[in-house]
């Protein structure tokens, strides 16, 4: 039997019907109904079944399906109006009203805000499958006394991330460093997270941060900073490279390589890192940018026009 209190099916709203009318019937009075109103509802659910009974086994037609259609009609308008009078009746019990079916409404759940609390995030490993594939990091995120994944009021985590040179202190913060700014790029709310960090034009070192999140915007506080690889640049800034200390133009330069024509040693991070942060973010905004790449230029056949010289012995 259905749990809605009117139910969608003609069987098994007969049912209900039909237990109704029986139990109110057999003493009106408990329920402070007028017993008027009880011999109208066992009536009309006389009349509805004899009309189910005509539709099943006398023939399926336009007649017997409207004559149904009413009386199902009039024993849900009775039905509603008993049920909504039991149900207001404040002095009438809990174990009463539900005698007739009617079960008390359930309390709409409280919204549990949002904990005060930090995430833990980690930081678990970098993919470089392939010679110059793109790298996917794997974070990790739990409750900060790690008792769950997320904790009661926590709907999801939200993650920032931040690009920093190889040389700068870690940031502890979003927006901690000097020309920096909070970067939000998505939430989860499963673990462990699998992304594509962004990618600078200069090796840069990646680091995260995230909050809890609940289902009405609010927001809590930001957990310590996940650091993780060097990324962009040149493949030899990671882990392990060659140049995760500088990079020299020539075999044995000790010149550091200019990020912009015209760059010195003076120069500050708004000239070495700022743009290339600016250009990284664009990039994540606009995933499906592809820069095409310079067509190339192919030899060309003589064309139909041109005619191919005759030799001397075929004009001879």
């Amino acid at each position: 039997m259905s749990k809605k209190w009117i139910p969608n099916g003609d069987v098994d709203f007969a049912t209900m019907a039909q237990a109704l009318a029986t139990n109110l019937a057999a003493d009106p009075a408990q329920f402070e109904i007028d017993p008027s109103e009880s011999e109208a509802l066992t009536a009309a659910v006389a009349r509805f079944r004899a009309a189910v009974q005509q539709q099943k086994f006398g023939g399926r037609s336009q007649i017997n399906t409207r004559a149904k259609d009413d009386a199902r009609a009039e024993v849900e308008r009775i039905v509603r109006r008993i049920g909504h009078l039991v149900r207001s009746n404040m002095r009438l019990d809990t174990v009463t009203k539900m005698r007739l079916g009617i079960r008390p409404r359930a309390e709409k759940p409280k919204v549990v805000p949002c904990p005060p609390e930090p995430p833990r995030l980690r930081f678990v490993r970098a993919l470089h499958e392939g010679n110059g594939a793109t790298p996917v990091h794997e974070l990790s995120f739990c409750a900060f006394d790690r008792g769950g994944v997320k904790p009661n009021g926590a709907v999801r985590i939200e993650l920032f991330v931040d690009l920093v040179g190889p040389e700068e202190p870690i940031p502890a913060h979003p927006g901690a460093n000097h020309g920096s700014r909070p970067w939000y790029l998505r939430s989860f709310t499963r673990t462990p997270i699998k992304l594509t960090p962004p990618l600078a034009r200069v090796p840069m070192r990646v680091v995260y941060w995230g909050r809890w999140a609940d289902s009405l915007g609010n927001v809590g506080p930001f957990s310590a900073t996940a650091v993780a690889w060097i990324e962009g640049g040149s493949h030899a800034f990671l882990p392990g490279g060659v140049g995760m200390a500088i990079r020299s133009p020539l075999p044995g330069s000790h010149k550091p390589v200019p990020v912009f024509e015209g760059e010195t040693q003076t120069n500050a991070r708004e000239q070495k890192y700022s743009i290339a942060v600016l250009d990284a973010q664009f990039e994540s905004l606009h995933p499906q940018r592809q820069i095409e790449a310079t067509p190339q230029r192919q030899l060309q056949g003589p064309t139909e026009n041109e005619a191919e010289p005759e030799s001397e012995t075929e004009a001879a």
